[in-house]
This record gives structure tokens, C-alpha cells and sequence, in this order.
């Protein structure tokens, strides 16, 4: 396909399908009975097609549904809505079990290929009826390779008794989806916490494209979703405009005949290059995908992102996962074979002085080499900073993509699949306190400098000092390890910006430190802030700092450490509370850097400047005089009341005078090129 044709040429398909679809739908009297259906079924004329569903954000293809076709010499292909009415209901669970174990089969003949897909399959209300024989079909399926779909109103007929359905499926490592969910028959909180995710009804998605009402009530269905940290899938998705749609509405997932038809076994490798828009990329992507992007979605108001509540979180990228009690004390080569059986992915181990290093093999031997030449200094250097030494040596995971991050956080580390969805989005990487290990996402990160490296051993630094029962506010931890991160790294110019960014995030009233305290929150309001609530953090770390030291910082976190409350350590050191901090650092922040200003930093070309302190979208006018060079220009400050820019290229060497000034500000400085 070239030029802007592929696009049309595929909607065109996609209506083409959804029109051959509807038609062959409609009941025909093809006079078949029950013992055709039964003869069918001996001689191996069902089939399986399978159709994919795609993660909105990335677009890759997570999984595909199994869905029963009959072939039929004289008839052709007769869908499950013209034939499954002619069984009984003995001939109904054989059928079903039949197409779970091919299912099953199909799966594994695409891994032995190299693909990870998996499999998701109905179950009909007579299935739970036989749920032992399902039980005993998935002994030996990998946890997470197959995904069963109940219907909800199955499940709501059927009464309390079905809710064991989902919780017996769960115990087997097969994830659960409630399928054909509108707001009457939307879960009740105990099936919620039963299921991963629910399936929008196809009617209601239809709907939903011509109307405010039916709109709503999928804006609902979500925001449910949310708040039971269940992922969402769109049913029905028939064309670009309904994927827009359920996109904006803020679904994670979408299936329907505009992403792809079902498809036979053999057309799923060539499917998943098919340009419709989306790039299916033959990997797991968990489909609660979320964070800055659905943030978006929203109009830039606070949504509520799926993490889990109560404790999970030490820190925004500090998690306390439980872990066997024999897992950290495994060998290097043991921590290779277990990630490796439990993620299907192929890694590469090595070891330092003070780490065990385990990275995706497609990352090659050059990055591997990268890595291992800068952890060592990382943690010297750490160490040096915070007087003591890491207790244990740390287990460093990279994986290449999002997709793979949140497989290997949910797969090896034990983080339920929402969660790993949601952090796989908006993390570069993870501490997990418990298991030692630190998990990197390489995909959300800077792969040149790897900073997160850093970041994430600071985390595990300030948890051994604080210890596993110490609590410290979030901006707190994120603010130090935002700072050693950075540190070696930022020059003036740099300095400026974030400190420039944060004040203009603290006077647009978009957030305070008070709201940077919740680890569970902490994602859901730096996608709000764009990303920006590192920077504030650092930069209370850094005012904090200049008030009671780099070692006063040290012996606040002693104390907690020793047990004292983190407020009772905060107040002997700083002399005031938390929360006179707090509310005072807007305004000491103002302070420090209220005064316009002219900073600089070398360049290429030259110098680049950078001016500072000035009103944000105001006119700002610069001159630049040398001995044998003047130049005068109107500039605009931007948002954080910042304008910068290079100087040097064009212009003779030495030593020249660059002035900003406004109605209200004036600044210079001597710059040399």
C-alpha cells in the first residue's frame, strides 16, 4: 500500500465485512438438526477463527478471541448464532470444552513459533455448570495465557453461586472478563473484585456513536472500571470514528471488524502487519495503558487511575510486592532461569562488583556493557552520598518495551496485571523493596544516559534507611531521588528551567506539596501536571536541603529509621512543622527565584542563554553588544517565563553583554563565546 490509500481502502473493507457479517447473521433454515451438528463436531468441521484486540494506546495486539465457525460441505461457513440453537445441552459442553482445548492447542503451536498471543474464550452459562473438566483442561497452561469471557448477564442470572466461577478460574492463573456489559447489569463490587476487566456491549458502543446518552453511560462503565482497577475493552468497533470515540471515552481496548476480522490461524502473522492505523507488534501489551494519556482524554481534569490502594506503594515507583521468602535469596543464575521461564523472554545475565544485572537479549551486548559500566559508580557514588553502604547487592531488570515491563512486572514480580498496565505507561522504572530488585522500562526512558538507574537505587537507598515500616511523603521520596538522579548532570541552565517550571506550577495553583503526598495518587497528578511533579519535588528537596543541610536530610530519615513519626524528626530538624513546609514552599520558592535573571551554559555553537523571572507571555527585549557586534530583538517569555535560545554561531569571538529587559524586569550578563 502506498500514500494516503491504505486508510480508505481498509475502512471500505471493514464496512464490506460488517455488511457480509449482518447477512449471514440473519437465522437461515438450512435444515440441519442436532446430529448434523453432532457429526460436525466428530469429524473436525468446527474450526476456531480468532479475532484481535488491541491496546488503544500502543496499538499493539494483546490477545485474540476464539470464535467458533462450523464449515459445512454444502453450506459454507454458518456462524455460531445460526447452529448452537440445534444442541442440547450435553452436546452444548462438549462443544465448549472442544473449543477450549483447541484453543489451548493453537496457542501453544504459536509460541513454539515464537508468538506470544494470547487466547481468550466464551463461556456460556452451562460451561460453569462443568467447571472442573475447564479446571483441569488449563494444568500446564502458564499463568496469564488464557483469558475466559462469562457473559454478565449469565452471570447475574445464574445468582450467587456463579460468582465462585470467576474465583476458581482466577486460582488457575487465566484471567476473567465479564463480556456484554451495560450500566443494568454492571458488576456489583464483589464480582468486580473477582474479574480483571469488563467488555462494553456491542449495542451500547453502537449507540455511544450517535448518542450524548449512551455516551455517558459508557463514561461510566469506565470510570467504574477505574475505581475497581479493572481494564475496559470496546466491543463493535466498526469504523475509525467509534475507535476515536472509545478512545476519547477512555476505554483501554478495542475489537471489531475496523481493527480486524477474525481471522484463521494462518493469517494472524500477516494481520499483524496490516496497516488499519495500528501497529500490531506480536507482543503482550496489557491494555490498562493509561496515566498522561488518558489524562488527555479527559480534558485535563484529574481522573482516577486503577493502582492499587493500601499500602502497595511506598513511593510513586517504590513498590512493596510480597515475595516468597527464599526468592532473594536465590542464585544469579537461578534469577536468570526464573525470569526467563516466567516472562517467555530471553535475557542475558552478568555481574558486577555490587550488582546482578539481567537485560532483554534484544537490547544486545553493547547496551549490557553500558549498564554495567555505570551501575557500580551509581551505587559508589549514592553510597558516598547517604554515608553507608547498600545493605544487599541489587537485581537490575531492563526490558526493551512497555509491553514486556508489564509483563515481567505482573509474570515475575507479582504485581497484579492493572497495576503492571498502568506503571508500564507511565514509569521508566520500579523499585520493589521487598524482592531487591530494581525493574527498568527502557521504552519510557533516555537508553543513552540511563538516569533511571540512579533514581530507582535511590529509592532502594532511602527504604533501608527509613526501613520496611518507615513512612515518608511521597514528593519527599521522589524529591531525592529526582535530585541524585540529576545530580552531576544539571548545569545553570538547567537548574533554572526546573526551578522556573516549578514555580510556574505552584502559582498556577495546579498543585502543592500537600498533594504530592499519597503514594497512590502520585501518577494520576503528574500526568495531570505534564510530568512536572518530579521537578517541584526536587525543588522542595533542594529548599529543604538549603535549610537544614544535605546531613540534616540524612538525620531526619535516620530518625524515621529509628521509628520516630517522619512529622516528630521533620520538626527537630527544621525547626517547624511539616505542614508550615509546606504551605511556606510556594512562596519560598517565589523568593529564591523571583528576581529576573540571565543564566548560560556552553555549547556547540557557542553559549546557550537562557533568560529567567520574567512574566510568562509577555514581551521580553534583548540586546547583545559586543566590541564589533550589536543586535536587538523582541522576544515572548514562555508559560514558566522563560525564553532561551543560542549565541556564537555567526558572531566574531569574545566577550559580549546580553541585556533582557521588560516594563517590569530587567537583567545581563557577560556572556563569552
Amino acid at each position: 500500500m502506498k500514500g494516503g490509500k491504505p486508510r480508505s481502502v481498509i475502512e471500505r473493507l471493514a464496512r464490506d465485512d460488517v455488511l457480509a457479517r449482518a447477512t449471514a447473521g440473519q437465522r437461515r433454515d438450512l435444515g440441519l438438526d442436532e446430529r448434523d451438528l453432532a457429526a460436525a463436531l466428530a469429524s473436525r468441521d468446527l474450526q476456531l477463527q480468532y479475532q484481535p484486540i488491541v491496546d488503544i494506546r500502543s496499538g499493539s495486539c494483546r490477545r485474540v478471541e476464539a470464535l467458533l465457525r462450523w464449515r459445512h460441505k454444502r453450506h459454507g461457513q454458518i456462524l455460531p448464532g445460526e447452529f448452537l440453537h440445534l444442541a442440547s445441552p450435553s452436546l452444548l459442553q462438549a462443544i465448549d470444552l472442544w473449543v477450549i482445548n483447541a484453543a489451548l492447542h493453537q496457542r501453544l503451536a504459536w509460541r513454539e513459533e515464537g508468538e506470544q498471543l494470547g487466547v481468550c474464550v466464551n463461556l456460556t452459562r452451562h460451561d460453569i455448570a462443568q467447571l472442573e473438566e475447564i479446571v483441569g483442561a488449563l494444568r500446564g497452561v502458564e499463568r496469564g495465557a488464557v483469558t475466559f469471557e462469562i457473559r454478565a448477564a449469565d452471570l447475574k442470572s445464574l445468582g450467587i453461586d456463579a460468582q465462585f466461577a470467576p474465583l476458581r478460574l482466577a486460582a488457575t492463573g487465566a484471567g476473567v472478563t465479564l463480556d456484554d456489559v451495560t450500566p443494568d447489569d454492571a458488576p456489583t463490587r464483589a464480582v468486580a473484585a473477582t474479574i480483571d476487566e469488563i467488555k462494553i456491549a456491542r449495542s451500547l458502543v453502537k449507540r455511544a456513536a450517535g448518542g450524548q446518552r449512551a455516551r455517558s453511560d459508557v463514561r461510566s462503565l469506565v470510570e467504574f472500571a477505574r475505581t475497581h482497577r479493572l481494564g475496559v475493552i470496546a466491543v463493535g468497533v466498526e469504523d475509525k470514528a467509534t475507535y476515536d470515540l472509545v478512545a476519547s471515552l477512555g476505554c483501554d481496548m478495542a475489537q471489531g471488524y475496523w481493527v480486524s476480522r477474525p481471522l484463521v490461524p494462518d493469517r494472524l502473522r500477516p494481520a499483524r502487519r496490516w496497516a488499519a492505523g495500528l501497529a500490531f507488534t506480536g507482543v503482550l501489551a496489557f491494555g490498562t495503558q493509561v496515566a498522561a494519556g488518558k489524562v488527555a482524554a479527559s480534558g485535563g481534569r484529574a481522573i482516577e487511575l486503577p493502582l492499587a490502594q493500601g499500602g502497595l506503594f511506598s513511593s510513586a515507583c517504590c513498590l512493596d510486592v510480597a515475595v516468597a521468602s527464599d526468592a532473594s535469596r536465590l542464585s544469579a543464575a537461578a534469577k536468570l532461569e526464573q525470569v526467563q521461564a516466567r516472562t517467555g523472554l530471553p535475557f542475558t545475565s552478568s555481574a558486577t562488583a555490587r550488582a546482578d544485572l539481567f537485560v532483554e537479549s534484544s537490547l544486545g551486548a553493547d547496551f549490557a556493557r553500558t549498564l554495567t559500566s555505570k551501575v557500580d559508580g551509581d551505587i559508589a557514588s549514592l553510597e558516598q552520598e547517604f554515608g553507608r553502604t547498600l545493605e544487599s547487592r541489587p537485581s537490575i531488570y531492563v526490558f526493551a518495551t512497555r509491553s514486556n515491563f508489564a509483563l515481567g512486572l505482573q509474570q515475575a514480580f507479582g504485581v497484579r496485571g492493572p497495576d503492571a498496565g498502568v506503571l508500564a505507561a507511565a514509569n521508566g522504572g520500579i523499585a520493589l523493596t521487598r524482592q531487591n530488585a530494581i525493574v527498568v522500562n527502557l521504552q519510557n526512558v533516555n537508553a543513552k544516559d540511563l538516569a533511571v538507574v540512579r533514581h530507582e537505587l535511590t529509592h532502594t537507598m532511602v527504604h533501608q534507611v527509613i526501613g520496611a515500616d518507615g513512612s515518608i511523603p511521597t514528593w519527599l521520596h521522589e524529591g531525592i531521588a529526582t535530585t541524585q538522579e540529576r545530580r552531576g548532570t544539571d548545569d545553570e541552565l538547567a537548574s533554572a528551567r526546573n526551578a522556573s517550571t516549578a514555580l510556574s506550577v505552584l502559582s498556577a495553583g495546579s498543585a502543592t506539596l500537600e498533594d504530592l503526598q499519597p503514594a497512590e495518587q502520585w501518577i494520576q497528578r503528574n500526568a495531570a501536571l505534564g510530568g512536572q511533579a518530579y521537578t517541584v519535588s526536587a525543588e522542595a528537596v533542594r529548599l529543604l536541603e538549603e535549610r537544614v543541610s544535605h546531613q540534616g536530610l540524612l538525620r531526619i530519615l535516620d530518625g524515621v529509621g529509628r521509628g520516630e513519626s517522619f512529622g516528630a524528626a521533620f520538626a527537630v530538624e527544621a525547626g517547624e512543622s511539616l505542614g508550615e513546609f509546606e504551605r511556606a514552599f510556594p512562596a519560598r520558592l517565589a523568593a529564591d527565584q523571583g528576581s529576573a535573571r540571565v543564566v548560560q551554559a556552553p555549547h556547540v555553537d557557542g553559549v546557550r542563554w537562557s533568560i529567567a523571572g520574567f512574566t510568562p507571555g509577555k514581551p521580553v527585549t534583548i540586546s547583545i553588544d559586543g566590541a564589533q557586534y550589536k543586535l536587538k530583538f523582541d522576544v515572548v517569555a514562555d508559560q514558566n517565563g522563560m525564553y532561551e535560545a543560542v549565541f556564537g554561531a555567526t558572531a566574531p569571538k569574545g566577550e559580549y553583554t546580553l541585556r533582557a529587559t521588560s516594563p517590569v524586569a530587567d537583567a545581563a550578563a557577560t556572556i563569552r563565546t
